[in-house]
């Protein structure tokens, strides 16, 4: 009855080592598989804000050329030196 006992508690020893491990193992595995994920996400969310940022400056950039006027343009030229008469 002693032996008995003993190959039952170490049976069921081994068996919760084993369903442990795997749980970690399994654990493991979804948090690389999470820490890829964001890589990817902050890799698109990098791309996302570099166009964000792009538009921004060309529609500040077609603002500032519709406002400006002819005048001003060539004002700016003759300052400049730029202006070829």
């Amino acid at each position: 009855m002693n032996l008995q006992v003993i190959v039952v508690c170490t049976t069921f020893f081994i068996l919760l080592c084993g369903y442990v491990f795997f749980r970690l193992k399994q654990a493991q595995r979804r948090v690389e598989k999470l820490i890829e994920e964001n890589a990817q996400l902050q890799t698109e969310k990098a791309v996302a804000q570099t166009q964000i940022k792009h538009h921004q400056v060309r529609q500040k950039n077609e603002e500032n050329i519709v406002s400006t006027s002819r005048e001003r343009i060539i004002d700016r030229l003759h300052n400049q030196n730029d202006l070829r008469d």
